[in-house]
């Protein structure tokens, strides 16, 4: 494990008083969603000592983690030396709660003997059997690796329903809570019709998952005077699928700037073929701006409305939103579904979830 300096030092035997829980956070996956997402869980118990063990891409914002984190630790290579690392992080920081984040992260802390079960939090941030971009035998693997880990799972910190529903079918005596992402407060998107140019933006990284080549084929079949960006990076080869249809990509921005680029934007459409709880999605509609997204069944359940199956429909529904009355009442339709992503009723579900993984079974 390669070690990185202590943000803060903590408190000596806070801890161990019993005035402050300790937390370990595991992720081999520091992107941008399952970043914001660790952030929030961070923001949402101030009270407890936070540690994160991760995998650092040098292209992922750290979204200033350092504030608020008691200390972090980067991830070696290959997975058995992750075992090792996640073995000596819960040595060296002695957590009440090792809480581990993405399908990877879930198999190195579960897979660690001196972890107690007991303690354990996962939180897929989408199973990685729900993937599209592999074949049916390899989602048999994932699934049969998260039903023989499931034994070794304390509790499930599910992000939408759909993955509390996964989580429950994978049986194991896991218990299961339903933990929201968040719609975060954004600067508001200015009045769309002071510009010249209809915006229409989508976030995250270039990858199989988000589906780019969807966008590219929903910007080449949509309105020309509509300007379509990505915001991120990823796969250089997918990257040009993009650029090929005319969209712009930006490469990877720090929050601050992702967050006002939403703000000039009309609209925010989310082309993923799997998903968890896209922090994306609520961004966008914490920027005010109605969304366009693809029907699948993680937003299903979150009652995301106005799901497009195709990138045909994609573009209509953009090109309807150029219409003020259609783009306010998509506006509505979207916050009343999603009225519960508060900060309060996450920190609620968090301190359950927490006090469960604390109480004996």
């Amino acid at each position: 494990m390669v070690g990185l300096d202590a943000v803060k030092q903590p408190a000596p035997g806070v801890a161990r008083q019993g005035r402050a829980v300790r937390v370990l956070h595991v992720t081999e996956c520091w992107g941008s969603g399952v970043a914001s997402a660790v952030h929030a869980y961070i923001k949402a118990t101030p009270d407890h000592d936070h540690w994160l063990l991760m995998a650092h891409d040098p292209a992922d914002p750290l979204l200033g983690e350092g504030d608020l984190l008691r200390g972090l630790r980067v991830f070696a290579d290959g997975h058995l030396a992750r075992i090792r690392d996640v073995a000596a992080a819960y040595r060296e920081t002695r957590p009440d709660i090792v809480h581990a984040h993405s399908s990877y992260a879930g198999f190195y802390v579960r897979s660690c003997p001196p972890v107690p079960k007991e303690r354990i939090i996962y939180t897929p941030h989408c199973y990685a059997f729900e993937r599209t971009d592999v074949g049916l035998p390899v989602r048999y693997g994932f699934r049969l690796a998260e039903a023989l880990l499931a034994p070794r799972t304390g509790v499930v910190a599910a992000v939408s329903p759909r993955e509390a529903e996964l989580a429950v079918r994978l049986r194991g005596r896991q218990r299961v809570v339903y933990v929201p992402n968040v719609v975060p407060d954004v600067p508001p998107a200015p009045d769309a019709r002071s510009r010249s140019e209809f915006v229409a933006i989508s976030v995250g990284r270039i990858c199989a998952q988000k589906d780019p080549a969807f966008l590219a084929a929903a910007a080449r079949s949509g309105d020309p005077s509509t300007r379509w960006v990505w915001i991120g990076d990823g796969d250089p080869a997918l990257r040009r699928v993009l650029e090929d249809a005319g969209v712009v990509v930006t490469g990877w921005l720090a929050r601050e700037q992702v967050l006002a680029l939403l703000g000039t934007a009309d609209v925010y459409v989310h082309t993923a073929s799997w998903e968890g709880a896209p922090v994306s999605v609520l961004e966008a509609v914490g920027a005010g701006l109605p969304v366009v997204a693809r029907d699948i069944p993680a937003l299903r359940s979150l009652g995301v409305p106005d799901l497009v199956a195709t990138p045909a429909e994609c573009a209509r529904a953009v090109r309807d939103l150029r219409d003020d009355l259609r783009r306010e009442a998509a506006g509505r339709r979207l916050a009343d579904a999603l009225t519960g992503h508060t900060p309060h009723h996450q920190a609620a579900r968090l301190a359950h979830a927490y006090t469960l993984a604390l109480s004996p079974a």
